[in-house]
């Protein structure tokens, strides 16, 4: 029965592979391939490849799904269906020899500026049954060097910099000529690097380039020369040299309605008069006025005042008070039901450019496996907090933009199996540093955990019975995100996340109190003890026409200090499942490492582990308007270590059979780590994505010696339907 199965599946799949191959409808001029080969080697340089009018059809694994979509609505047909697949199939591309001429004529000056002035650019043609491939070969030649290069300034005030400019200057002898990339940074470094001496009215246009090749094709003299500059007057255009322009004073504008005490003043990213122009300092308070709440826009603007600068910071200040409410539908972790948060805020209620916001959270829900009430879970949570610009204690930090917030908030989370109330104070900052990496700080987090009730059954079956009692979380955490880095159609984002609890706690009271039990409490409370670490890889690849790859790497480690025992608190430990990670599987119902499935449905036990794990992998492509699909794939769980397992009480880890499958073990990673596939919807609102994700269970360690891969027939047993808000990474 199972090779009838796959015999069928086969046939599917070849049918649907032959299906989106359109040279069976199209003649030979079609184009399926086009290549660009450099000195012999193909590249997929987009230098080069970016330059094309040329371009095939969209590939997706050795098909052209889109083609054949648009092929489906016959000529001449107008109905909405017909419109609609050819809104989102593509046109077949058909040989043009006009535009392979004018990519022979682009590629050829594309080399030009990259400082080979004499190149030779063809095209070969090559025509097949499966359709035509184009080849351009590009040959470079030799390039043109610099050979000698010289600094002038046309005035008298920038000639004092010019052997320092010279000296740090991306153009050196013996560099290929005319890369248009490298003129436009040293006009960008030049301008930079005046601008903070003071020369305000240099700019990047004020740079040019005289080049002379006379007599030598591969060789040449480049002089860099610095123009004056103009300026309109009663009596036409005036040229003026450069000189250094000094602030005499900075002063504020701002409407009446936006009232600042004297800190409110203090607290305005300011520019510092009496001394040159800087054009850094500029971008700087410029960006620091985007970052704070109570300031809609905000810009400096310089009127020469005889040999003077004088600057004024312009403001437009935002609502005073607002309301924001968002609700939310969600099928995560086992639940059910509506959430939805309301959202009070108060800019600048004191004159000091603070921002207040009061936020009431809540939601109501139901677990799928229990039918004894619609709605028999729900979670209630108050915060309340106060931002303000800068770091508090470190007025001159060496920041870009920088704020300081305190919030406290108060939470309820009811199940039928518990009851808990969470209780948090914390004091944050957040900054962005000059290389445009984002920073959050918070040097003091507190959480207390009261638990209210929980059921016996439920807590026998617990492994994590830590983070099942009422418990303390003390200590800093700190959070990293790197810019988005973008090479070519690439964006890399990089996440880092670091915190501690109970580390110098620790340290006081073993220190104050000597000798006592292993476990130690504050108020009768014990105190969480931990390290945890966090690292979050995404990379997004944009293609054509919003058909998108995304990918994801996230690498996590808990390690329990003396006071945690074997298994972390429930709140800070790693789980797998979800609408943001393993998709075919929800939330606590997966892992550590290929725990049976049979625990899962005997106990009640929630998966979670101190080691995680996960790759992620998606395909996004336009269906119709707001409207997108996704095709994705996810690997990966999470895994306990031998120490966990060591120091735990629990009865089912103290058993061989199941230590064996928990714990972590590279050579065990890949029949440990469960795998899934699935089709996803997409709806853009604007200002939020509803998402819908359906993910099956390709493979499932839990049932490892007992048919972990997935199976015909097992669609509805083996597959989650998960929503949520947002794209997932």
């Amino acid at each position: 029965m199972a090779r009838k199965h796959a015999l069928l599946a086969g046939i599917l799949l070849a049918l649907a592979f032959t299906s989106c191959q359109p040279q069976r409808l199209l003649e030979e001029p079609w184009i399926r391939n086009v290549h660009v080969t450099l000195d012999g080697k193909q590249t997929d340089d987009e230098a080069y490849t970016e330059v094309l009018q040329l371009r095939p059809n969209t590939n997706v694994f050795g098909t052209f799904p889109y083609v054949w979509l648009y092929l489906q609505a016959k000529p001449g047909k107008t109905s909405g269906y017909a419109n609609w697949l050819r809104r989102i199939g593509e046109r077949p591309v058909f040989w043009d020899s006009s535009l392979a001429a004018q990519d022979v004529e682009q590629l050829t000056l594309r080399l030009k500026q990259d400082g080979y002035f004499y190149p030779q650019v063809s095209y070969q043609r090559n025509a097949t049954r499966r359709g035509t491939t184009v080849t351009y070969v590009l040959g470079r030649g030799t390039p043109t060097e610099i050979g000698s290069l010289h600094y002038l300034s046309m005035g008298p005030g920038v000639e004092p910099f010019l052997d320092e400019l010279q000296a740090n200057s991306t153009l050196t002898d013996g560099k290929p000529l005319l890369r248009m990339e490298q003129l436009d940074e040293e006009r960008r470094r030049i301008a930079r690097f005046l601008q903070e001496k003071g020369f305000y009215t240099f700019g990047p246009e004020a740079v040019h380039f005289d080049v002379d090749t006379l007599g030598h094709p591969h060789w040449a003299t480049v002089t860099v020369r610095m123009d004056n500059w103009t300026r309109s007057s009663e009596y036409g255009t005036v040229e003026e040299p450069h000189r250094i322009w000094v602030v005499r004073k900075a002063t504020g504008s701002w409407p009446a309605t936006l009232t600042l005490r004297p800190a409110g003043i203090e607290r305005l990213p300011w520019i510092t008069p009496g001394k040159p122009f800087q054009s850094s300092e500029v971008q700087t308070s410029t960006a620091q006025l985007r970052q704070i709440p109570a300031v809609q826009s905000g810009r400096w603007q310089f009127a020469m005042v005889q040999d003077s600068l004088d600057a004024t910071l312009s403001l437009v200040p935002a609502p005073r008070v607002g309301i924001t409410w968002k609700g939310e539908s969600t099928a995560l972790s086992g639940i059910y039901g509506v959430q939805s948060s309301l959202d009070l805020f108060d800019n600048n209620p004191w004159g000091g450019l603070e921002h207040v916001h009061l936020t009431l959270s809540g939601g109501l829900g139901a677990q799928w496996a229990d039918s004894s009430a619609l709605f028999n879970t729900y979670f209630l949570d108050l915060e309340t907090g106060v931002q303000w610009p800068g770091i508090w204690g470190w007025n001159e930090a060496p920041v870009q933009t920088a704020s300081t917030r305190v919030s406290v908030s108060v939470g309820r989370q009811y199940r039928r199996e518990f009851d808990r109330l969470a209780l948090r104070a914390a004091l944050h900052y957040q900054w962005t540093d000059k290389k445009g990496g984002q920073w959050e700080l918070s040097p003091t987090d507190l959480t207390y955990i009261d638990l209210r009730q929980i059921d016996s059954t439920f807590y026998q079956a617990l492994s994590i019975k830590s983070g099942f009692q009422d418990v303390l979380l003390l200590g800093p955490r700190l959070r990293i995100v790197r810019p988005s880095v973008q090479l070519g159609r690439w964006e890399r984002r990089t996440e880092w996340t670091l915190e501690s609890s109970g580390v110098l706690t620790d340290l006081v009271v073993r220190g104050l109190e000597g000798s006592g039990p292993d476990v130690r409490t504050l108020g009768q409370v014990p105190y969480a003890h931990y390290l945890r670490a966090k690292l979050d890889m995404r990379w997004l690849y944009r293609g054509t026409k919003h058909r998108d790859w995304a990918l994801r790497t996230v690498l996590g480690e808990l390690f329990t200090l003396q006071n945690t025992p074997g298994l972390p608190p429930f709140e800070r430990a790693f789980f797998a499942g979800g609408s943001n990670d393993l998709r075919g599987w929800i939330n606590f119902r997966l892992g550590p490492g290929a725990l049976p499935l049979a625990v899962f449905d005997s106990t009640g036990y929630l998966g979670s582990g101190t080691r995680k794990l996960l790759f992620q992998t998606e395909y996004r492509f336009p269906l119709s308007g707001s409207l997108s699909g996704a095709l994705f794939s996810d690997a990966g769980n999470t895994w306990l270590t031998s120490r966990n397992i060591g120091q735990t009480t629990s009865p089912l880890l103290q058993l061989p059979s199941i230590q064996e499958r928990v714990v972590f073990h590279p050579a065990r990673i890949l029949e440990q780590s469960a795998w899934d596939a699935g089709f996803g919807l997409r709806y853009d609102l604007d200002f939020f994505v509803i998402r819908i994700d359906w993910g099956l269970q390709v493979y499932d360690p839990r049932r490892l010696g007992n048919q972990p891969w997935f199976r015909p027939g097992e669609w509805g047993q083996r597959s989650t339907l998960n929503f949520g808000l947002g794209m997932p990474f």
